[in-house]
């Protein structure tokens, strides 16, 4: 356990000396701790922002990120604290609370507008500070993080929750012991119990409603009103299942016919409202002579119905209501951890397809990301300059598939997977849609953080598949990296450019770059194109393409340190439209080396079109041998559900009936139609398995 442990940080401490180059590891650590911290879904859209001051009365402060949680209105600081030793030290409890009192005082600062400590306007610090001022009425609670590589004390325990200018303040500690155990996990985030015990007396009345042969349990169960709106005060997002979270994000905070039930017909709310629909990988039950009773759920997920539980906790804290004669009814399925990264997510899928919730919203599971999937491992990159092994660039479809792949490996095993798939290649879906959009012109979006950006992106991706899905092929995703590698080879660049560079706003004159490359190729390029092959071919850019971006960069970083008169925030400023017009307006000309290394966009084109006809042999071969895989014997159960639940039409039925007759191979039109019907029936409530 130990040596792995130690392979866990040395890693992270490199990770935190690649951030800036080697010039701030401090820093760089805290900016590796958000990003570990948004990988254990403690938080979403991490920006950093290091900081060390004093403050009134020479009080020490210091913050290195922070991230606003629209779901549950809650902000998360995280302050880290970096050894970078061999041996990592121990944090004692002396030493975690004089750190944690450097974001609380920072937040205080802000909160009583003292602002003398801040030297430079354009410092991501004096965003966070005046988005502080402006958003405190609607900070719910404060969640401060401790990050470290070094080891927690075992004489600390709990940490005492308290109130920062009236808001309620909770302090949480990562020291590299949980960030390895966590992330190291298969969930890759730390399990929620709740205890719902502790919540009710007696816990919570239910009714088993699986059978016992199930590869699952299902439970129907009737949460009163305050125990579901303390749940979410007291754990708040982390109740919610990824793609909940997000729409709940985008969705007006009370929904008002929820909200005008909870006020005005209390006694009504189960008559009206739907409920919830939850996941677990484990719970504890109680047989009582009243029936049986739930006490704990462990890992508990709340995968429809974000805006009830949401309705009711904002209306009890803000409207005073009286949510005793509340009562809530809860479907909850029971699925174990080897099978829950699989099951859970379709249980999402499915349960909101019954609402309006669009493709888009539940593009986590979208057939894209099996299909990057599949090319990220097929497809070999050409060995780097100075190697003479290819590589791959692993796409993770799912959260943590990278850190599951090597979680159970031995060293040995380990360190020839990491050869073949090295960490930095990895690419997460986050990161493509942040690199995409980038290129598409759209780094407005992308400044305004990862899962709206995300959002954004999947809306074209949907739109995108459904229109042509063939061009999603070996060369879409050979461009897709080369895309990458200018993006990453840039965020190495910039920190090197002590001549204006400072250190603040990385991400947002790193996407700027892009996007005002993007634009300067295809209005001054004179009908070519970027070279992406080459850049595949020998995954490196040139160094006119270094020079270029350097150029550019400089100029973004004028533009988004310049905002618009009435927006002095240069973080918010990133995020409007009008600043990337402000951008493209910029005069800047393509260097002359760099124009001579374009290549004609015909021929780019051609490729194109010649990767989408090979991609369409390809495809009907894949249908015709999926639906060879799935048995004669399951399509015959699935055409006798179709059946009995009245859902097929004649064709239908003629089709499902070829597919199961053992030993007769479907055309490659008719083995697109009953993949399509498996998915429609499956989507009506057929399982196989279940």
């Amino acid at each position: 356990m130990e040596e792995y442990l130690g392979a866990f940080r040395d890693e992270v401490i490199a990770r935190a000396a690649d951030v800036f180059g080697g010039r701030d590891r401090e820093a760089g650590f805290g900016s590796v701790a958000g990003q570990m911290l948004e990988e254990a879904e403690e938080l979403i859209d991490f920006v950093p922002c290091p900081y060390r001051g004093f403050g009134a009365r020479r009080r020490s402060l210091g913050i290195d990120g922070y991230a606003f949680d629209e779901a549950d209105g809650s902000l998360r600081i995280v302050i880290a604290e970096f050894g970078g030793e061999k041996q990592p030290f121990t944090l004692t409890q002396t030493i975690a609370k004089a750190i944690f009192s450097k974001p609380v005082s920072f937040v205080e600062e802000a909160f009583a507008r003292n602002d003398d400590h801040l030297s430079a306007d354009d410092h991501p610090a004096s965003d966070f500070f005046s988005l502080l001022q402006t958003h405190k009425p609607s900070i719910t609670r404060l969640r401060f993080y401790l990050a470290t590589d070094g080891i927690l004390s075992d004489r600390i325990r709990d940490w005492p929750e308290q109130s920062v200018d009236g808001i309620p303040a909770e302090f949480h500690i990562w020291d590299i012991v949980r960030f390895h155990d966590v992330l190291s996990s298969r969930s890759g985030r730390e399990a929620l119990t709740v205890d719902f015990g502790g919540l009710v007396e007696g816990g919570i009345p239910c009714l088993k409603a699986s059978l016992n042969q199930s590869e699952y349990s299902g439970y129907l169960c009737v949460l009163p009103g305050e125990t579901l709106a303390r749940m979410y005060e007291e754990y708040g997002s982390r109740l919610l299942e990824g793609n909940v979270r997000s729409f709940l994000g985008k969705a007006v905070r009370v929904n008002k016919a929820i909200r005008e039930t909870i006020l005005r017909s209390p006694e009504m709310f189960f008559a009206f409202n739907n409920g919830i629909a939850a996941t677990a990988t484990s719970v504890e039950t109680q047989d009582t002579p009243g029936g049986p009773r739930l006490l704990a759920a462990t890992d508990l997920q709340i995968v429809n119905g974000g805006q009830t539980t949401a309705s009711l906790a904002l209306a009890r804290r803000k409207d005073g209501a009286d949510l005793n004669g509340i009562f809530v009814q809860m479907k909850l399925s029971v699925v174990d951890t080897d099978r829950s990264a699989d099951l859970i997510p379709k249980i999402s899928e499915y349960a909101n397809r019954q609402t309006k919730v669009s493709d888009s919203d539940l593009f986590s599971n979208h057939a894209f990301h099996r299909k990057m999937e599949e090319l990220s491992r097929r497809i070999k990159a050409p060995p780097r300059p100075g190697s003479q092994r290819p590589t791959t660039w692993f796409y993770e479809r799912a959260k943590g598939q990278y850190r599951i792949e090597t979680s159970k490996m031995s060293p040995a095993e380990k360190l020839r997977f990491e050869s073949d798939n090295p960490r930095r290649q990895v690419i997460t879906k986050t990161d493509l849609a942040k690199i995409e959009n980038s290129w598409r012109q759209l780094p407005h979006e992308v400044s305004k953080g990862a899962q709206k950006n995300f959002d954004v992106y999947s809306k074209f991706v949907v739109e995108e598949w459904q229109r042509r899905p063939l061009q999603f092929n070996d060369e879409f995703f050979k461009s897709s990296v080369g895309h990458t590698i200018v993006f990453r080879e840039l965020e190495q660049l910039i920190p090197a450019e002590t001549d204006w560079y400072d250190g603040g706003y990385r991400a947002n004159i790193v996407t700027f770059t892009i996007a005002k490359l993007a634009q300067m190729i295809a209005e001054q390029g004179a009908g070519n194109a970027l070279n992406v092959q080459s850049i595949w071919r020998t995954q490196a850019i040139s160094p006119a393409l270094s020079a270029q971006l350097k150029v550019i960069a400089r100029a973004m970083y004028s533009v988004i340190t310049a905002p618009e008169q009435g927006l002095e925030n240069v973080t918010e400023w990133c995020k409007k439209e009008l600043a990337w017009q402000r951008a493209h307006q910029q005069r800047i000309s393509l260097i002359s080396e760099f124009a001579a290394e374009l290549v004609p966009e015909a021929d780019e084109l051609q490729r194109k079109e010649d990767a989408i006809g090979v991609a369409r042999i390809d495809s009907d071969i894949a249908a015709i041998t999926e639906v060879m895989n799935y048995k004669a014997s399951n399509w015959r159960k699935l055409r006798d559900w179709g059946i009995q639940s009245n859902e097929l039409t004649p064709k239908e039925d003629q089709l499902l009936m070829l597919a199961g007759s053992a030993g007769r191979i479907p055309t490659s039109r008719q083995a697109f139609a009953i993949l399509q019907i498996r998915q429609r029936l499956e989507l009506a409530g057929f399982q196989i398995g279940l």
